[in-house]
């Protein structure tokens, strides 16, 4: 393969990418990022067509090498932006503008003044470097619970452009102090030169299509994992969840509670206030339940309606009932704001055990929903806890909880079927 070949090649590939990344920036939730990147693209292959198409190379003259080195400075800087707003982060007009323009200034402004071409080379090559491995960093920095594996492919791609650029500059350095006046740039340097560029130009931009799909794929799961109106785990998200908590709890040996909690009298609120209020109370419920969790540790969703789930890794039964009777003081102590109304609710809680021998996350939840109902049925807003438990007879878990203060909301006895 031929210098001329590897060059066509590596435009043509670019152009490939081109059109890609443009219909992927015209609709989308990557979008925008799709057109830093795009513009990155174009910038780039126009860059490599001035740059080995010059009879100069690699000593530009300096108004064309200020174009060049101007050019490659902006489609870092546009890689850089993209990654930015993928991961849903600012972009800084300065930094944007410092990254784009410095090269070329520093090139253009060098040779102007009569420095030689290799100490021009050498500034350029310095904050062309700076530029890359500020392009990379947005890569290499987790904003998710985990990094996308296509996240780590584009920043190690990037990464690998600023090696050859430190690289270089220690071949500049040689020439320049004549410490080997037989290194040079010649044909063999550009071929390698073309070569590096294209392998690491397509691990970027596969790289970057792979992070959109893989970004695309995660949030579909957390939509079908999610609970769009209180931001907690649906049904399915609790389950899945649970099922790993529960699973490493039982190989550490270490105790796993589950809670079920439900709000007293919510077909009442819904029925006099509108659902408008009901939604507001399930927000504020979810809340204070997310509040009583540790994150990281305990799964805590709703698991339909009113009911709310939440399991409790290396928590005893005591523990669990301790949580929840806390939450049951604190939602009937402290008024639901509704609009320009303080709502008074309770919430009837069931606690079980999920012990290490083989008592699992569903029976476990069903224990904990025959204590709930328990619960209702010995007139709401208290904590039971699951039968043949040691806190089964414990009085303090079945006292209920009187509101000191707020506005209760007032409920016909006909209405306790809610």
């Amino acid at each position: 393969m031929d210098l001329n070949t590897l060059l066509f090649a590596s435009v043509m590939a670019r152009s490939g990418f081109i059109l890609i990344f443009m219909i992927a920036s015209l609709k989308g939730d990557s979008a925008h990022a799709f057109r830093f990147w795009t513009a990155s693209i174009l910038g780039s292959a126009i860059g490599l067509l001035l740059i080995y198409g010059d009879p100069h190379y690699p000593y530009f003259l300096p108004t064309r090498g200020a174009l060049i080195f101007g050019i490659i400075g902006l489609s870092l800087s546009c890689v850089w932006a993209g990654g930015q707003v993928f991961l849903k982060r600012t972009v800084k007009p300065t930094q944007f503008v410092v990254m784009g323009v410095v090269p070329g200034l520093i090139y253009g402004s060098t040779r102007s003044l009569g420095a030689a071409p290799d100490l021009a080379q050498l500034l350029t090559m310095a904050t062309l470097t700076c530029s890359t491995a500020a392009a990379a960093r947005p890569f290499f920095v987790r904003t998710a619970p985990r990094y996308l594996r296509s996240q780590l492919l584009v920043g190690g791609a990037i990464a690998m452009y600023s090696v050859a650029l430190v690289c270089s500059m220690i071949l500049i350095s040689v020439r320049l102090w004549n410490l080997s006046p037989s290194i040079g740039s010649g044909h063999s340097d550009i071929f390698l030169a073309l070569f590096v560029d294209q392998l690491m130009s397509v691990l970027t931009y596969v790289g970057l299509i792979a992070m959109s799909l893989e970004d695309a794929q995660r949030r579909m799961k957390e939509i079908a994992t999610t609970d769009p109106l209180t931001g907690l785990a649906n049904r399915r998200g609790v389950q899945d969840q649970a099922r790993l908590v529960s699973g490493a709890s039982h190989r550490a040996k270490r105790p796993v509670a589950v809670l079920i909690a439900d709000i007293d009298h919510f077909k009442a609120v819904n029925d006099r206030y509108g659902h408008e209020c009901g939604d507001a109370v399930l927000k504020e419920f979810a809340r204070r339940l997310a509040a009583h969790g540790r994150p990281g540790q305990d799964v805590v969703g709703r698991w339909g309606g009113e009911e709310f789930l939440a399991v409790l890794s290396n928590r005893t039964l005591d523990d669990a009932v301790g949580v929840a009777e806390r939450l049951c003081r604190e939602v009937s102590q402290t008024p639901f704001a509704c609009g320009d109304r303080a709502l008074t609710v309770t919430v009837s809680i069931g606690v079980a055990e999920m012990a290490g021998n083989g008592f699992f996350l569903e029976q476990a939840v069903t224990s904990a929903d025959e204590a709930l109902y328990l619960a209702k049925r010995s007139g709401r807003n208290r904590v039971m806890c699951a039968a043949g438990s040691a806190r089964w007879d414990n009085p303090i878990s079945a006292q209920p909880y009187r509101p000191t203060r707020g506005h209760p909301i007032p409920i016909e006895t006909s209405a306790l079927a809610g």
